[in-house]
């Protein structure tokens, strides 16, 4: 039976690990932990947001890939860094037990509001190519919306490999009983140097649900419409 394999794994993999090591050696002070959950977090915020490249098999095939794909390189090691900062910067000590990275739904609650994983793409509105470096913001009834965990940052940015796209996984909210109805509005917020900031706003109506889901899955999604942005005028 063939074996198929994402190549990005081994590289962000190896690139995550070696730059732990290599910050970790010059004493930096901003990095707080370097255990292996906190390694895990700095690869799945990684991976999740660079595009699948599968392969049936061959390491080989991978470094091959990469050194062909000079701007892809550069943003895999900027995803890693800004994964490491954001894991080492997170309030609660989630390195002393993976299960502390998730946010906690009390027991005591009877049902949840699960949301799906939010996902769109920023372009240039003149050009129609990705925007990168672009800042984008999700708010939920006006409010900065709560991440699952500290892998998902809120706000987030753009860059070139993942062609100016990004994802939210908002945490969820509490509902006195399964079953319940209820509408949720929505505002991104886009902001990038040069360019005049866009909000867009939407609505999507939600179930409560007896069990809260912990889990990303890819069934489960809302694609936001695309955003395009435009130059601001000298």
């Amino acid at each position: 039976m063939l074996k198929i394999h994402n190549m990005l794994e081994d590289v962000v993999i190896e690139q995550v690990n070696q730059l732990y090591d290599q910050v970790k050696q010059k004493e930096s002070s901003w990095l707080t932990c370097d255990c292996e959950n906190c390694r895990l977090d700095t690869i799945c915020y990684v991976l999740n947001r660079l595009p699948n490249n599968y392969v049936v098999s061959g390491r080989g095939v991978t470094h091959s890939f990469l050194n062909n794909n000079t701007q892809l390189s550069v943003d895999i090691n900027k995803l890693c860094i800004e994964g490491m900062r954001l894991v080492s910067s997170a309030k609660r000590p989630y390195h002393t037990d993976l299960k502390n990275s998730i946010k906690e739904i009390p027991e005591s609650e009877n049902a949840t509001y699960n949301f799906p994983t939010f996902f769109g793409n920023i372009f240039d509105g003149n050009t129609f190519e990705p925007l990168i470096n672009a800042r984008v913001l999700l708010r939920i009834d006006n409010e900065v919306a709560e991440m699952m965990d500290v892998t998902w940052p809120n706000p987030c940015v753009t860059y070139e490999a993942t062609k100016g796209s990004y994802t939210f996984w908002i945490a969820p909210i509490s509902a006195k009983e399964e079953k319940l109805k209820r509408e949720f509005n929505f505002k991104i917020e886009v902001t990038a140097y040069g360019y005049e900031d866009t909000q867009y706003s939407f609505s999507i109506p939600l179930v409560s649900e007896k069990i809260s889901r912990r889990e990303v899955n890819s069934c489960y999604s809302y694609k936001i419409q695309d955003i395009f942005l435009f130059q601001t005028k000298d």
